[in-house]
């Protein structure tokens, strides 16, 4: 088709480089189809990367004080906003052959400060016990640890063997996860629909069963060494 064939010419002009062959499905499937277009705004407007991604992090703290202020459809809109913009900053940098030590920092921290603000609005935006607000912030604390302290670490070493399901999604070119991408995605859908009650017991066991099967993946690979060398 005539219009598929145009936004591929379109999107080769503006995403002049992979970030990585397989990417998680909602940037796969969503976000990196439209942040060319964001990344063609910015670019015309010759802003710096860093710029939008300064942009992006207002737009994502942004999301979180709406949500502590109970304007929750406001709240689901600016995150979505923030997540695509989040990719055009990436792009306007290898475009523009911008590509720093300190924007990919910037990045990261600014990241961060979005993840942490937008939980936070959570919590003070629902009327859950304080237990549960707890243990929604320790899940997310522990999945950071273990994929900085044990999971990361192991798999740039060993590498990992992973189950027959997850690899069919790998050779389809889609990261099979609950990763940030998605949570930011059911933040948006639930704050719409004003159900950020049941986001919270969602996130807390869905991001759990995250975390424990990745560490899973990593323990099985790691044993499954060890027969080989007896």
């Amino acid at each position: 088709m005539k219009i598929v064939s145009n936004y591929r010419t379109f999107r080769s002009r503006y995403v002049v480089q992979k970030r990585r062959p397989e990417e998680y499905f909602f940037n796969k499937y969503y976000a990196h189809l439209i942040d060319p277009f964001f990344t063609k705004l910015v670019y015309d407007l010759r802003l710096k990367p860093n710029t939008v991604t300064i942009i992006s992090g207002l737009l994502g703290v942004g999301s979180g004080i709406s949500m502590m202020f109970q304007q929750l459809i406001l709240a689901g809109i600016l995150l979505q906003i923030h997540h695509i913009i989040d990719g055009a900053d990436g792009n306007l940098a290898r475009l523009t052959n911008q590509c720093t030590v300190f924007g990919a920092k910037l990045d990261a921290y600014t990241d961060r400060l979005v993840r942490a603000v937008v939980l936070i609005g959570i919590i003070l935006a629902t009327n859950e016990p304080m237990w549960i607000d707890g243990l929604l912030i320790l899940t997310f604390v522990i999945d950071h640890l273990a994929v900085q302290i044990y999971i990361l670490p192991f798999i740039r070493k060993y590498g990992v063997i992973r189950s027959k399901w997850k690899q069919w999604f790998l050779t389809r070119g889609v990261i099979p996860s609950f990763d940030i991408f998605t949570i930011y995605f059911l933040i948006s859908l639930f704050a719409i629909m004003n159900e950020l009650d049941i986001l919270i017991y969602l996130l807390i066991i869905l991001k759990n069963l995250d975390w424990i099967y990745r560490v899973w993946e990593c323990v099985k690979t790691s044993i499954i060494y060890r027969r080989k060398k007896l």
